[in-house]
């Protein structure tokens, strides 16, 4: 029985169902392109330890060769690659997956209904540097952070403020490097799983906050209200209405 899995290069959408439409779209648009760097990279960690049947290397006593497609670099077009794994499941998905994640590619496994994204850090800032010049200091985080330059002040005057979110280890460990240089002490942290759901609530791209659910309201108990209860915020002001509600029912 074949394992098939697909194992993509750029950032995957957010939501598991639309990951695997995405990666389709990308198999028909990278059909006949070069593997992209990373890929190969990857290629050449599985063959590393586990090589392709075009190797040679399997004889009658050896473990079989668990990839499905020879050689194995054939499975790999663009910024995508399919790869069928037919023997030693137990090794192989394991490790496929590890040096996946070290190489920030996402793999799509649809038998099991499973989107493995890679890991993502985010950059925190720890202090300021002494004698740093906080204008020319601003104006460099400007362009990097992709703020206004009020926006940049105020996130140097909070504690522990994070700069940049969902990076790659490499990406965020070179960040870091660069604000270093700039005047920033800054520590990389890993991020929390988001279980294959991230919904943007603020910034760029953010969805609408849902329509609240407003209770029917009864002109008895709103003239019935003193006027203070009337501007209490909503859970106070709730209550006093179910309290109301409660207290005016006959009693039997």
């Amino acid at each position: 029985m074949r394992y098939i899995l697909k194992i993509v290069v750029p950032a995957v959408p957010p939501y598991n169902h639309d990951a695997y439409g995405f990666a389709d779209a990308l198999v028909r648009e990278s059909a006949g392109l070069s593997p992209a760097p990373r890929l190969i990279q990857f290629h050449d960690a599985l063959t590393a330890r586990f090589p392709c049947a075009s190797s040679g290397v399997y004889d009658n006593d050896s473990a079989p060769c668990p990839w499905g497609d020879a050689p194995l670099m054939a499975c790999f077009t663009g910024d995508v690659g399919i790869i069928s794994i037919v023997a030693r499941n137990v090794e192989v998905i394991p490790f496929l997956l590890r040096r996946a994640g070290a190489l920030a590619l996402t793999v799509i496994d649809e038998q099991a209904s499973k989107v493995h994204r890679p890991a993502t850090f985010c950059v925190t800032l720890g202090k300021i540097q002494k004698y740093v010049d906080h204008d020319a200091m601003v104006a460099k985080l400007v362009p990097l952070l992709k703020r206004e330059p009020e926006e940049v002040r105020e996130l140097l005057a909070t504690p522990h403020a994070v700069l940049k979110r969902r990076l790659d280890h490499v990406t965020a460990q070179r960040f870091a490097q660069t604000l270093d240089l700039i005047g920033c002490d800054c520590t990389v942290e890993k991020e929390m799983p988001d279980l294959g759901v991230t919904i943007p609530i603020s910034g760029p791209g953010a969805l609408p906050p849902p329509p609240v659910q407003v209770w029917a309201q009864n002109d008895e108990f709103d003239t019935s209200l003193p006027e203070q209860e009337k501007r209490l915020p909503w859970p106070a002001s709730w209550l006093v209405r179910v309290w109301d509600k409660l207290a005016r029912r006959p009693q039997y």
